[in-house]
């Protein structure tokens, strides 16, 4: 088993892994820089204005009906298919979803003046702006389903560097492009949004040339109403997790809101969200391993999940011990002792959720790789009204940190479900129990002797040292050849390590 990624090409699965990582971070990175800038330049206000606009387009790209991960699991599939079949598959894709994508535009430009005007509290003298911008992010809609559909179907083919490092380019531009024309002609929103459209749209054109030449796409444009049920089919699935996800996601901060108050949303919304940027790691091996899983049949798709499964618990059970044990004195070194007080526990709490759920990543990739997306569709469905009710009772009887402990539960059921879903072994599980303990002994740590530096200086080294032994008994060989892709292939130490 510890040799299954590596007879599926470990290093392909490594390298894409990094190249995802990466992808993920950078643009991280460019907004930390930016943002400073944007605020000094148009105001709060209207970067506050321009936030809202882009949420508000994302709900909007609901619009490709789940069609951009169908293609990506049907192009993976055809990766010995002839050229000519792939093309069918992508101009149908792209049809429908341009389709599609009108139609949001448009629905978008009929109810613009409604959302923008009464649903977002858009400041009065920005509402003229923003309403002129209108007819720009109508234009968006289909832009962003087609986009994302040449994407997908990239990353059907891995070309994940070639999709990350568009990412990256697409992202710095839409920072940078706004910025320059606020410096040049001022800081109108239409105009800002306009220059943000117009970059999405030379995107869009340099994915369509780029797929047609790697998928290939060839011939005209033509719908083959086979491919239409097919994509459909599996994306309506997609499409139903898509809008319940962010209800999962968002549901905990609006109870809290509303049951405790706005003001005490911060001690929850500090926490979670730095966890958040943590689940980097797991979506970069999820979105690598999808098109493997998309390609291989049953037994050979679950040895290869049940490796990547050992390779990531290696990985993230070091990562979120060292933060349960190190989370309060950073939240005291960066925003003071009394936020910190309230936090830390809120995310010592939402850190034992995120192992779990990190972990659940895999499955997840594994059965909608399988063709079986309305798995996933049905947990989310299940699982949010227990999930509400979860929330409002732990709301009132624990506080804030109820809060956190329904959606460590959630996470922790939905993670049992799609691992007993996705048949993996019993023996398996079982290997990875030390690591899960480990976890639970350090968030107890953190609540019942932390608050004493000694034990939080002695123990907690000894916790962060017995998960890297642990992460090396689960996966060394696998570490060490993850290491090695970080170092240029001319040094000497790489070359030890890879022969590990």
């Amino acid at each position: 088993m510890t040799n299954t990624l590596q007879n599926s090409r470990t290093p392909s699965v490594q390298r894409n892994t990094i190249i995802n990582l990466f992808g993920s971070v950078v643009p991280i990175l460019i907004s930390l820089v930016a943002v400073p800038v944007y605020l000094q330049r148009i105001g709060s206000a209207r970067y506050g204005v321009l936030a809202i606009v882009w949420v508000l387009l994302s709900y909007f790209g609901f619009f490709d009906l789940g069609i951009t991960r169908a293609i990506s699991n049907h192009v993976a599939r055809l990766h010995g298919a002839p050229a000519h079949e792939k093309s069918s598959l992508l101009w149908t894709a792209l049809l429908v979803t341009s389709a599609l994508g009108l139609s949001g535009g448009l629905l978008l430009l009929l109810a613009g003046h409604y959302l923008l005007g009464y649903v977002f509290k858009i400041p009065t003298d920005l509402r003229p702006e923003v309403l002129a911008s209108l007819p720009w992010m109508a234009l968006a809609v289909p832009l962003a389903t087609t986009s994302s559909v040449l994407s997908g179907s990239l990353e059907g083919q891995e070309r994940f560097g070639v999709v990350n490092i568009v990412g990256v380019l697409t992202n710095f531009l839409l920072q940078v492009v706004p910025l320059s024309v606020a410096i040049l002609s001022g800081p109108d929103l239409s105009r800002l949004i306009g220059s943000m459209v117009l970059v999405r749209c030379a995107v869009a054109v340099g994915l369509f040339f780029i797929c047609r030449r790697v998928i290939p796409l060839k011939g005209l444009p033509t719908i083959n109403r086979a491919w239409i049920g097919r994509l459909l089919r599996y994306g309506s699935w997609v499409s139903i997790s898509s809008l319940i996800s962010p209800i999962l996601t968002t549901l905990d901060r609006l109870i809290v809101g509303a049951q405790i108050g706005v003001a005490s949303l911060i001690y929850y919304t500090i926490p979670q969200n730095l966890i958040t940027q943590m689940a980097v790691l797991p979506t970069s091996l999820s979105r690598t391993l999808f098109p493997r899983f998309s390609k291989l049949e049953g037994v050979a798709a679950n040895e290869m999940s049940q490796a990547a499964f050992r390779v990531l618990c290696a990985l993230i059970t070091p990562i979120t011990v060292a933060v349960l044990v190190g989370l309060k004195p950073f939240l005291q070194i960066w925003l003071g002792s009394p936020v910190a007080e309230v936090a830390a526990p809120v995310g010592e709490i939402l850190l034992i959720g995120f192992w779990f759920n990190s972990l659940a990543f895999i499955p997840f990739a594994l059965l909608q790789g399988q063709g079986r997306p309305d798995i996933t569709a049905k947990f989310h469905m299940i699982e949010l009204l227990p999930y509400l009710l979860c929330l409002w009772f732990g709301l009132k009887i624990f506080g804030i940190q109820g809060a956190a402990w329904a959606w460590t539960l959630r996470v922790t059921v939905d993670a049992v479900l799609l691992y007993a879903v996705s048949r993996t072994s019993r023996e398996h599980l079982l290997s990875l129990a030390p690591s899960a303990g480990l976890v639970m002994l350090t968030g107890f740590s953190a609540a019942a002797l932390f608050s004493q530096p000694a034990w939080r200086i002695g123990l907690g080294s000894l916790l962060i040292l017995a998960s890297a032994a642990l992460a090396l008994k689960l996966a060394a060989r696998q570490i060490l050849s993850l290491i090695a892709g970080f170092l240029p292939s001319h040094w000497r130490l790489r070359t030890m390590l890879e022969r590990q």
